[in-house]
Order: structure tokens, then sequence, then C-alpha cells
């Protein structure tokens, strides 16, 4: 487009003059990109880490991919922003993995409080009905197409590579111990394993099954 001095790829941070004044440029940014993510219109099944508690949609996000997202602050500038946000209750924060050990964060706007402090009103400030459609249901398979590694196989591997490939085993992921990707994702081992760990709350899968990578990581975690 015309007259937007960005590079490929990269899109504009857009938040209200007001909260920037209020909330500064991190916890203003923050919540306006919360708001899109959860409002986005994609296809609610599409959106494979956003997830429906009491009526409500929530976001699941590291730290380490908000400060991707947002693309300009530190980790420790939205850590002290998502606490801002959270004492003045226009956020709202809760672990809703179902595996207890998995200690990641949901995230979501309370429109309601937004509207007391600021007077700001949008369309998600009003009730709406949970949606009809349930997500897509995933079919797994109950033998994995991989079959596991040897003692010999694992001895081969670098220590890193090895516990990546365990652990995303111990979560049904189905991947061969000689994937290429374990190599590129070495450097996100804790978020592609709370990813795959969160799986069954995210998505309609059967615990019990396999699931490729492709079924239950999201596409722009897979391609970096």
């Amino acid at each position: 487009m015309k007259g937007m001095l960005l590079q490929s790829g990269e899109y504009p941070l857009i938040a209200s003059p007001q909260l920037i004044r209020e909330l500064g440029h991190a916890g203003a940014m923050f919540l306006q990109k919360l708001h899109y993510l959860i409002n986005e219109n994609r296809k609610f099944k599409q959106k494979k880490n956003l997830t429906m508690h009491k009526n409500r949609k929530w976001w699941f996000h590291t730290f380490e991919e908000w400060q991707h997202t947002l693309g300009m602050f530190s980790v420790s500038t939205i850590k002290r922003a998502v606490a801002k946000l959270k004492e003045l209750g226009l956020i709202e924060i809760d672990k809703l993995s179902r595996i207890k050990s998995i200690r990641v964060n949901y995230y979501t706007i309370n429109y309601n409080k937004l509207k007391d402090l600021f007077g700001i009103t949008t369309s998600a400030s009003k009730p709406k009905p949970a949606p009809k459609a349930e997500p897509e249901k995933i079919e797994g398979s109950d033998i994995p197409a991989h079959p596991e590694a040897t003692a010999d196989d694992l001895a081969c591997m670098q220590s890193e590579h090895r516990i990546l490939y365990k652990r995303l085993r111990e979560h049904k992921v189905d991947i061969s111990h000689e994937d290429p990707r374990l190599y590129e994702w070495v450097d996100r081992t804790r978020t592609i394993i709370a990813y795959a760990a969160s799986a069954t709350n995210r998505l309609d899968i059967r615990k019990w099954q396999w699931h490729t990578p492709e079924q239950i990581l999201p596409d722009e975690i897979r391609r970096t």
C-alpha cells in the first residue's frame, strides 16, 4: 500500500492515543493486539491458540511469542505492562490447560472494565452467545506412523534434540527421531512442548490418539 513505510511481512501497530497516555505504549498496544486476536473474523477452528472458556474467548501466548507479535518491546517490558493491565482489571489471565504441570497463560479482555475506566465501548462489550459450531474434530490414529526410536537411535542424537523428541512423543506427537524439524525447533523447545501439551485443551482431539505436528502446532510455529 502506498504511503506505508513497512518492510515486507510487517504490519502496523495501532493503539488508542487515550490508552497510550493512560497505559503507556506497551500496555496500550498489548491490549489492542489482544482485542484483535480474540475478535478477528477468521474461522474459529483455524485459530489453534484460541479457546472458549465460560462463553468467552481466551488467547494463548508465551511471553516470547508476545515479544515476537508486538515486535518492539522486551519480555520484561511486556511483563510489566501485563501486570499493570491485570492490576487495573482490564485483562484476565488464567491457566486453562487441563495438564496441571503446563503453566501457560491464556488472556482475555474485561470489556466492562474498559468501558468503566475509559468510556471505550466495542462490539465485543455486548454479551454474545456461545458459538454454535464447535471446532472441527481432528482425527488422529491409535498407532503412530513413526515407530519409537530405539535405544541406539537415541544414543546417536544430541541431548537437546533427544529431550525434545522424547517430550513430544510423551504428548502423543507422531514424529520421527530423524525429522529435521527437531533441529530447527530446538531453540524454541519450551514453546513447542507447551503447544503440544495444551493441544487437548485447545483443539477437539482425543487425548489417547497420536497426531502429527501439522495437526496440533500453529502454522507460524512450524515455519519458524
